[in-house]
């Protein structure tokens, strides 16, 4: 099950009316702005190196969830 099959089956359950908000390119820029994470600890204590940079993993993230008609652009 996709993640917004996920999130819809919670919301059900929790005996709420779901609204979920359509993801927009303007939503995606707005988590993807402004934001200042440090991940040398991590490198340095686990020696991780992450595969992708945060603009790559959420471009890669939305093709796959379009595959799964999670939603549309």
């Amino acid at each position: 099950m996709g993640i917004m099959g996920t999130r819809s089956r919670i919301l059900a359950n929790s005996g709420h009316v779901p609204i979920i908000p359509p993801v927009t390119r303007a939503i995606i820029d707005k988590y993807t702005e402004d934001i200042a994470v440090d991940g040398s600890l991590i490198q340095k204590e686990l020696g991780f190196v992450p595969r992708y940079d945060l603009k790559t993993g959420w471009e890669e993230t939305i093709r796959e969830m379009q595959g799964e008609n999670s939603f549309k652009f």
